[in-house]
């Protein structure tokens, strides 16, 4: 240490990024903001990295993610360094401090050394105000900057997609220059635009100058202003641009409910962690679907049951999702780079009134430069429906469409609300009616499930039987014939041998009563689907797989989202929603139908309407309570053919079988599986290899 300066009588400032002597290292010089320094994680002062022995590399002068230790504080009397991995908020933040740097130098023909960005000289150097865009200068910047800024940190194919949804979440660091409008692709600067303020640590604390109204009143929450894109304004934002220097850089406090904290966690889920892809063992083998299993010595025949991974609750399903689609790791936001593909959640719904939301974190985009851009469609799907295309593309799904507002079945768009876009809040009402009430004399039985356990790359999973689309079902879809359509002669003497062919439609059967209704940032659109397809499978004349005709535990509708290159969105399944719709949806809807008034009836104040009668009794259950149940049906079907296979074995008076062997698929190849006595195949409800 230079004997020029004691560092113990140094006046720092609150953040100890610059002491009034401006002293600094072993040398006791002044720091250049456009020259490296790091801090000591112990001491906290600023050392050159000139001045240190150690190397660093390094291609911006700007980074937060290292621990660094002087020679004065390691107890070794040697320099320490490491490299951390950085979040996205970092990552986000750093690069926009090194491009309003480099903007700030290129504006005032700044070169490397320039004493204006002394410490000595921060006083005269006034914040930048730089606004970035994500696709035009945040994404090549940290793509050239990879190795720096993102240490460690491997470059997924979508990492652009959550630097986007951190971007836009993230309302205490980043303000978008026109907040009524913010998106992902927004354009962006710092709310503390001092860079002498950034060190370790800065992008992990909240730099909004008003704190968070958590106690406004929730009625505020229906003051909301819907701003529709226009071309002219989007084609200016994506240009960098500078404000003058007395603009406000708070962003508005987010508007909050009662449950605002658990909200605010789900909002920003997408900016904490890093998207990953869903599990290659989907397209294993079609027709089959594949969920984890183990070893479990309490089912002494059964021998393999059922597994639930982490996180433990109602989540979007990795296992039942497109291989194109991502997920986050708490696996409630979802996106994709490419074409529409569907995700689904791991839980299904029979009969009840039940609800989720979905936040719209990039979609409604239309077209940019010509091609379409990203988006998001909302809904519910069943088993068979197929999660390479999007929510309502046929029989077996019904969705709502962000670009127009259209409700969307069977491929065919119907006229029915307003359309959404990003910062949306969607929510799902599905009512389901009782199953005795759809099958006369009903009764629960157990699942036959057409398993076998194997080995997949290590992992040990059940292979089952998937239930597949019907012919009758994808009869819906054939499309009406063209007017005019000119025809060749074998093709007009079959339509005249069978004319009703071509007209008919098959009956299939329904759930009486049941309704989708979809509510948009809390105002309910109506009623958008009644009468929904039983779930409930049929035989296929036109297939052999006639075994399939009992449900396996997974029949029942899903919540489903599908996106659409780079849309991205956040599942909330409860039990905190932002715009909860009323105790009872259904009534509140007739009774408005029959009302002669026309004024807007909000969600909001319609629970508080219905709150004060007698009768406002909440009729729906958020998603989140399905899990519970779900895993118990699970476990009760696991037990019941444990018992059925100990009572075939006894009646066969027949000695324990022994463990089967698991089938290895590690290789990727389908290895023939050993044949049972067909006797026990046909009486146990679960099969082993």
């Amino acid at each position: 240490m230079s004997s020029s300066y004691d560092p113990r009588k140094l006046t720092w400032n609150d953040t100890h990024t610059v002491n009034k002597e401006h002293q600094y290292c072993y040398c006791g010089g002044d720091r250049n903001l456009i020259e490296v320094s790091l801090q000591c994680s112990d001491c906290l002062n600023w050392f050159h990295v000139k001045c240190i022995k150690i190397s660093v590399d390094t291609t911006i002068p700007i980074f937060t993610n290292y621990i660094f230790h002087c020679k004065l504080c390691n107890p070794s009397g040697e320099e320490s360094f490491k490299r951390c991995q950085a979040g996205w908020k970092e990552i986000g933040g750093c690069a926009i401090a090194n491009l309003m740097l480099h903007q700030h130098m290129t504006d005032h023909n700044a070169s490397k050394g320039d004493s204006r960005y002394l410490s000595a000289n921060s006083v005269n150097l006034s914040p930048f105000r730089y606004y970035f865009n994500k696709n035009e200068h945040l994404r090549p910047f940290v793509d050239k900057n990879w190795s720096s800024l993102c240490t460690e940190r491997s470059r997924t194919a979508t990492w652009w997609a959550t630097l986007g949804s951190c971007l836009y979440s993230t309302k205490d660091l980043f303000v978008a220059k026109d907040e009524n409008n913010r998106s992902a692709s927004s354009n962006f600067c710092l709310v503390d635009p001092n860079l002498w303020n950034i060190r370790p640590g800065h992008f992990g604390t909240s730099h909004s100058r008003t704190p968070s109204k958590s106690t406004k009143d929730v009625n505020n929450n229906n003051n909301r202003t819907n701003h529709h894109d226009n071309s002219s304004a989007h084609a200016s934002s994506s240009k960098l641009s500078i404000t003058s220097t007395d603009q406000s850089m708070t962003p508005p406090a987010m508007q909050s409910n009662s449950s605002n904290a658990v909200i605010a966690l789900i909002q920003a889920s997408s900016s904490n962690t890093e998207f990953g892809q869903s599990g290659e063992q989907n397209n294993l083998r079609h027709g089959f679907k594949y969920l984890p299993c183990e070893l479990d010595n309490l089912f002494p025949y059964v021998q393999y049951r059922n597994s639930e991974l982490s996180p433990y609750g109602v989540r979007l399903s990795k296992e039942d999702a497109s291989l194109s689609v991502w997920i986050s790791g708490d696996q409630l936001t979802t996106t994709t780079e490419f074409g529409f593909s569907m995700a689904r959640a791991n839980c299904s719904v029979k009969e009840g009134q039940w609800f989720y939301e979905v936040f719209i974190d990039r979609g409604g985009e239309g077209k940019i430069d010509g091609k379409d851009a990203a988006h998001v469609r909302v809904g519910w799907a069943r088993r068979e429906g197929n999660r390479n295309s999007p929510v309502g593309s046929d029989a077996y799904s019904y969705g709502f469409r962000d670009l127009t507002g259209h409700k969307i079945h069977q491929s065919r768009l119907y006229p029915y609300g307003e359309p959404f876009k990003t910062g949306d809040v969607i929510g799902l009402y599905i009512s389901l009616p009782p199953l005795k009430k759809v099958i006369p004399g009903y009764q629960p039985i157990s699942p036959k499930r057409h398993r076998i356990p194997i080995l997949f790359k290590g992992d040990t999973m059940f292979e089952y039987k998937d239930f597949k689309p019907t012919h009758k079902m994808n009869q819906l879809l054939e499309l009406p014939e063209k007017k005019n359509e000119k025809k060749y002669w074998w093709q007009q003497k079959q339509d005249e041998s069978n004319p009703s062919s071509t007209s008919q439609l098959p009956e299939l059967a329904t759930l009486p009563g049941s309704k989708i209704i979809v509510y948009k940032n809390g105002i309910c659109q109506d009623v958008a689907f009644e009468n929904l397809f039983s779930f409930f499978p049929t035989v296929d004349e036109y297939t052999n797989d006639d075994d399939l005709t009992e449900d396996d535990g997974s029949l029942g509708y899903y919540p489903a989202v599908s996106m659409f290159r780079g849309g991205t969105c956040t599942l909330n399944f409860g039990p905190h929603f932002r715009y909860p719709p009323p105790p009872d949806p259904e009534l509140e809807i007739s009774l408005n139908n029959s009302s002669t008034t026309t004024t807007t009836t909000t969600s909001t104040n319609i629970s508080k309407k219905s709150s004060n009668t007698t009768d406002g009794v909440r009729k729906w259950r958020p998603i989140s309570e399905r899990y519970m149940e779900y895993v118990a049906e699970d476990i009760l079907n696991d037990i019941v053919d444990e018992i059925e296979i100990w009572d075939w074995m006894v009646s066969q008076k027949q000695s324990p079988i022994k463990r089967p062997a698991v089938v290895d698929l590690s290789d990727g190849g389908i290895m023939k599986k050993r044949k049972l006595d067909e006797s026990y195949g046909e009486t146990s409800g679960d099969t082993v290899p």
